[in-house]
């Protein structure tokens, strides 16, 4: 790469780390504004789950160790918080793009000088999203950052980071527990134990600083359990969780959604709604869950297959974080800045690859990312999410990578 080249690089990345905490910093409302008020309450003792803006219940689909992360931003002030938390997802990006760097450079030498390129163009697929989690303060990035952290802590033999990073990133936000019994699978047995060790400990801490005892514990864990087991997905959930919407695009509602019967409320806030098959409550949730555990062995199967070649594992990991965001119960846009990993391996595959690679990528852009709701106005938003756009695409993520897994490069 020439001198010229170089510094138009580094100029584009910093314009971009700077537009990231722009949309953070300025802003007078957004998620993290509840973030800071979950940290307060952890520390001041206060009821993590009280009715908070608009009478409804704070985070509760969130754990009480989640306030560790957000805490220390509290502390700050309000101001002061916006913008670190801004850097804070700058740093988080950076963090994963240089993981991406360094496994290129290992399994695809011939491609580092396309480096930059490569994951402008892997920021570009995904930018969506990317901008979706940024602008109010979300921490999907900051999760995914810490999992990345302890995949690259793992393959390097930093058993002890490995864990802590893994179980930080449970602890705060569990939507990613496949990640367990996927290190463990891929020969990191010591890490995925640890992290569960982790996960407990940095939960204690959360507890003993609250001074409330398990209950808060206990009322997540509670709350949790009955959202995922609940039947009938369009019936409003119990403990304050989050009502259905059409923003969730998880795996269960698209298969609710297309195999069930949809109530005319919901129906009409979609222009021109086609229904689906009319099945009942129940044959829809048994229907999702087992699509849900299907995914979960799939994922499990290709990561026990990949155990002994470093891409392979890399190419299994991307698999496993599109995995959770499918299986998890709430998967809003933001959440699926998860499927970055992926999206790295689709521009690899589509910068050295067949047309159908090309294509591929061609299609995820239009679809997930050009289509957004600036660009095509709210009412064909809605339209676009009843037809579960962002699901299919994580699913089609997950079955490559999944599909991928078995061979021995990056991107091939």
């Amino acid at each position: 790469m020439t001198a010229r080249a170089q510094r138009l690089f580094v100029a584009i990345w910093i314009a971009l780390a700077v537009l990231l905490v722009l949309r953070t910093g300025p802003r007078e409302r957004g998620v993290i504004v509840d973030h800071l008020e979950f940290g307060r309450r952890l520390v001041t003792g206060a009821e993590l789950y009280a009715p908070y803006l608009d009478d409804k219940p704070l985070h509760p689909v969130y754990p009480p160790s989640f306030g560790l992360l957000t805490a220390p931003y509290a502390a700050c002030g309000e101001t002061a918080a916006r913008w670190l938390w801004g850097i804070t997802q700058v740093i988080a990006l950076a963090v994963i793009l240089r993981a991406f760097a360094k496994a290129l450079a290992a399994h695809r030498p011939e491609l580092v000088r396309h480096s930059h390129l490569l994951l402008l163009l892997t920021v570009l697929l995904l930018s969506r999203y990317l901008l979706r989690d940024t602008h109010g303060g979300g921490g999907n990035l900051i999760n995914l950052a810490f999992a990345v952290g302890a995949l690259t802590a793992a393959e390097r033999g930093r058993t002890a980071l490995g864990a802590v990073l893994l179980g930080f990133s449970l602890a705060t936000k569990p939507t990613m527990a496949l990640l367990v019994p996927c290190f463990l699978l891929l020969g990191h047995a010591r890490v995925a134990l640890g992290s569960i060790v982790a996960f407990a400990g940095f939960v204690a801490i959360a507890l003993w600083i609250h001074g409330r005892g398990m209950a808060p514990f206990t009322d997540w864990l509670a709350g949790s359990l009955a959202y995922g087991a609940q039947v009938d997905l369009f019936a409003t959930p119990e403990r304050g969780f989050p009502p259905f919407t059409w923003m969730n695009q998880s795996l269960r509602c698209a298969v609710v959604r297309f195999f069930g019967e949809v109530p005319a409320d919901f129906a009409r806030q979609v222009p021109g709604f086609m229904p689906g098959f009319g099945l009942a409550h129940a044959t829809t949730a048994w229907l999702a869950r087992g699509c849900a555990a299907l995914v979960a062995a799939v994922t499990l199967l290709a990561a026990m297959r990949a155990k002994h070649d470093a891409a392979r594992r890399s190419i299994a990991f991307a698999s496993a974080l599109a995995a959770g965001v499918l299986i998890s119960p709430i998967a809003w846009k933001a959440h699926h800045v998860a499927l970055l990993p992926a999206c790295f391996l689709l521009t690899i595959a589509a910068w050295s690859g067949t047309r159908g690679a090309r294509a591929a990528w061609f299609v995820f852009f239009v679809t997930c990312t050009a289509g957004g709701g600036d660009l095509v106005g709210d009412a064909i938003k809605e339209w676009q999410q009843s037809l579960y756009v962002a699901a299919f695409a994580a699913l089609a993520a997950w079955a490559w990578t999944a599909r991928v897994a078995s061979r021995a490069r990056i991107g091939s």
